[in-house]
């Protein structure tokens, strides 16, 4: 058996001058019409009842600030605004999205003698060497234009510092800084660049760096991407190995 009215009252407290305006209302498939007949179902305190088709300005507007309505459009006063003449301005089109999830931050730097691995670096502008003697990345992807790993050897610290990219993958315009500086605070430096691969990347090394440096870039894949131009895709840039004003001082090798 279907429900025919309601168990509760909607309108559970009223004052004075209020009005409460029903309209439209259908109770098991019959209109209801009337006040009284809306009673019989549990919907009091009616002060109006709108025929279903009916366009009122107190059912369909907000009536304070509506001065009529005109084929189903309510006609704002002075302070009404929108279609409905509400009090307060109504922002045009959809509510704005929901700001993005907060992106993932970079990992900390390892412990000595381990390595960040295995992973999908987020695409983030990086800096990284600052009072550290070890820094090692193996098999982690770094992609996106977004995506710049700067190592920063003028703040790096120890007897020897040690830097490690160990077949990691750099993508769709990432892009590895090597940057050097000559009064370093380090006893002697080593970086290895190994067994990576650049698709639209770039690896740099940059600047001067200190006495007893060894800079090793062996056994890396630089490749291009080149778009078939049927399809309206152009040609991306290359990957290469850039060396900035690079120099290096006493008993270092590259």
């Amino acid at each position: 058996m279907g429900l025919t009215g309601l168990s509760n009252s909607l309108l559970s407290q009223a004052d004075a001058g209020y009005r409460f305006v029903a309209g439209c209302l259908t109770v098991a498939g019959r209109e209801v019409a009337t006040a009284a007949e809306l009673e019989l179902h549990g919907i009091t305190n009616v002060t109006t009842v709108a025929a279903c088709g009916e366009c009122r300005k107190d059912g369909d507007c907000f009536a304070p600030l509506t001065t009529a309505v005109s084929d189903c459009k309510c006609q704002c006063a002075a302070g009404g605004h929108g279609d409905v003449c509400v009090p307060a301005p109504v922002p045009a089109g959809p509510p704005p999205p929901p700001p993005p999830p907060p992106s993932t931050p970079p990992p900390p730097p390892p412990p000595v003698g381990e390595c960040i691995s295995d992973m999908v670096y987020p695409e983030v502008a990086q800096s990284v060497g600052g009072g550290l003697s070890w820094l090692c990345y193996r098999n982690v992807t770094f992609s996106g234009g977004g995506m710049s790993l700067t190592v920063l050897v003028g703040v790096m610290t120890g007897d020897v510092a040690n830097v490690t990219f160990d077949g990691c993958t750099w993508r769709d315009g990432a892009v590895l800084l090597l940057l050097g500086n000559a009064y370093a605070a380090v006893g002697s430096l080593n970086v290895v660049v190994t067994g990576n691969t650049f698709y639209d990347a770039l690896l740099s090394p940059e600047g001067v760096f200190p006495p007893r440096t060894n800079i090793t870039i062996s056994g890396n894949r630089f490749a291009v991407y080149e778009a078939d131009p049927s399809v309206g895709l152009g040609l991306r840039g290359p990957s290469c190995v850039a060396m900035n004003g690079l120099a290096i001082t006493n008993d270092s090798a590259v």
